[in-house]
C-alpha cells in the first residue's frame, strides 16, 4: 500500500507495509510531503529514503531486501590497498559537500539517462549538511576533487546515497576512509539502500528488511555512561586519533578528564571514551601502585607531529616529567618484530632490560592515526608495544574492537585475544 503524505505533520508509516516484491514498484512506501530537515530526519531514522526523478512527486522507499555493508566484512583488495598507499590520492572529509552532490548529478553514468539529485535534493540535504547530519567524502588529485560520495549519520551508522568519479578508483578511495572512519567511530553498519555489483565485491550484503530495521532501532536507542549514542550535530573531521592515557600519582581518574577536556579543546572533538581499567604495572623493576587507564577516540585537522605537540604540553601542564629517555622505540628497529603478531612479552625486543619507567600523575600515547603508518626521529604511529600491552586492548577493545591494526593486519579484538600480557586489568 502507498500511503499519501502531508506537509503540515511528519509522519511516515510503518516500513513493513511498503509495496511488496510483486508489486510494480516494489519497496514504494509512501508519496508526497516535504524534504524538509525534520521529515528527512524523522524518514532515515525508520530506514525510509527519498528517492524520485525531476518532475515526479517525492517517492519514499523501504527496500526489501537492503543493501548493507558491516564495515568489518570490507573486501580490501590488494590492488585496491596499492592505489590507497601508493599517495597519488589524499582525501578530506566535509570540506566541499556541495561540490560532492552536485558532481554526483552531473557525472554521466552507463545505462542512465538524467539524475535523481534534483535541485530541491541539492538544497534539502545541503541543509542537512549545515546541521551536521549530511556528510561527505572527498578525493583529490594534484589538488582537484576527482571523486567522493556523501550521505547521512544519525548515530553509529551511515547512509550512503551516490557517489562519483572523474578519474579511476577515485570514488573507491573515499569508501575506503569511509569504512576506515567507521571502524574507528565504532559504526555499525554503512546502509547501500540498492543492492549493486560494486558495492557486493566490496563485501556488501542484501539482508531482509526487519533485520536491518531491528540493527537501525539498536543503534538509535544506544545509551551509556560515557558514549550516548544519539543524533549529534557536528560535523565530520579529516583524521582521527585513537589515544591511551593512564597513571598512578594522585586523583587519576580527574587527572585523565582534565586531558579529555584540555584534548577537546586544542585537538579535536572526543567522540568515544572508554570506562576506566585498573591494571597492574607494567615494565617496572620496582614495587609501584597499580594504574588506571582509558582510551579515547578523537576526530581532528591536526597533522600527526602537531597532535604530538599538544598532547606533550598536555602531559607537562599536569605534572607529567618524561625521563631522558623516552621509551618510544623505533619501527625501523622493530619492523620485523611488530609484524610478528605471536611475539612474546619475554622474547620481543620490546621487553624492558633496565627499567627507566617510573610513576606518574598522566600519560598519553597515539595508538592510531587513520591507519597510518609513520615513522619519524620522535613520532611512531601505530604505538609499538600497544599489542603487547593488555591494559592498553582492553580499554581500546570496548570502543574500537573491529578496527585493523595497518601493520599487523588483525582486529583489536583479535590482538586482545592473542595478547599475552598476563597482568590484570580490572
Amino acid at each position: 500500500m502507498v500511503y499519501q503524505l502531508y506537509d503540515d505533520n511528519y509522519w511516515f508509516p510503518d516500513p513493513h507495509d511498503a509495496e511488496g516484491q510483486e508489486s510494480y514498484y516494489p519497496g514504494l512506501l509512501a508519496i508526497g510531503g516535504d524534504l524538509s530537515p525534520e521529515r528527512l530526519i524523522e524518514a532515515y531514522s525508520r530506514g525510509i529514503f527519498p528517492w524520485y526523478n525531476e518532475g515526479e512527486p517525492i517517492l519514499w522507499w523501504s527496500l526489501d531486501p537492503r543493501m548493507v555493508l558491516l564495515p568489518e566484512e570490507f573486501r580490501y583488495s590488494k590492488s585496491l590497498r596499492r592505489v590507497v598507499e601508493s599517495g597519488r590520492f589524499e582525501v578530506q572529509v566535509d570540506t566541499c559537500f556541495e561540490k560532492v552532490i552536485r558532481a554526483c548529478a552531473e557525472v554521466s553514468r552507463e545505462g542512465q539517462n538524467g539524475t535523481w539529485i534534483t535541485d530541491d535534493m541539492i538544497e534539502a540535504y545541503c541543509r542537512l549538511h549545515r546541521m551536521g547530519i549530511a556528510h561527505s567524502f572527498e578525493t583529490f588529485c594534484d589538488g582537484e576533487l576527482v571523486g567522493g560520495l556523501y550521505g547521512v549519520s544519525l548515530g553509529r551508522f551511515f547512509s550512503g546515497e551516490s557517489m562519483f568519479h572523474k578519474v579511476r578508483d577515485a570514488s573507491k578511495v573515499a569508501f575506503v576512509k569511509l569504512v576506515e572512519y567507521s571502524l574507528m567511530h565504532g559504526f555499525w553498519f554503512i546502509d547501500a539502500q540498492q543492492p549493486t555489483k560494486h558495492l557486493a565485491s566490496l563485501g556488501a550484503k542484501e539482508m531482509p528488511r526487519r533485520t536491518f530495521l531491528k540493527m537501525l532501532e539498536d543503534n538509535l536507542v544506544i545509551h551509556n555512561q560515557n558514549n550516548p549514542i544519539t543524533p549529534k550535530q557536528w560535523p565530520f573531521k579529516s583524521h582521527t586519533v585513537v589515544f591511551s592515557m593512564g597513571g598512578n600519582q594522585g586523583d587519576v581518574s580527574q587527572t585523565m578528564d582534565k586531558a579529555c577536556d584540555m584534548i577537546a579543546e586544542s585537538v579535536g572533538r572526543v567522540c568515544l571514551m572508554s570506562r576506566d581499567y585498573e591494571s597492574e604495572p607494567w615494565g617496572f623493576d620496582h614495587p609501584v601502585p597499580n594504574f588506571l587507564n582509558r582510551c579515547m577516540v578523537v576526530d581532528t585537522e591536526l597533522s600527526a607531529r602537531e597532535v604530538l605537540e599538544n598532547i606533550m604540553q598536555i602531559e607537562k601542564r599536569l605534572g607529567r616529567q618524561r625521563s631522558p629517555v623516552s621509551g618510544k622505540g623505533s619501527l625501523q628497529n622493530s619492523k620485523s618484530e611488530i609484524q610478528n603478531s605471536q611475539a612474546s612479552l619475554q622474547n620481543s625486543k620490546f621487553t624492558i632490560q633496565n627499567s627507566h619507567y617510573s610513576s606518574r600523575p598522566i600519560d598519553i600515547d597515539i595508538l592510531f592515526y587513520d591507519s597510518r603508518v609513520i615513522e619519524e626521529e620522535d613520532l611512531t604511529v601505530p604505538h609499538l608495544r600497544m599489542h603487547l600491552r593488555r591494559f592498553v586492548l582492553e580499554p581500546l577493545a570496548e570502543l574500537v574492537p573491529s578496527f585493523r591494526h595497518p601493520v599487523l593486519k588483525k582486529s583489536v579484538a583479535e590482538l586482545l585475544n592473542e595478547c599475552e600480557d598476563k597482568g590484570k586489568v580490572f
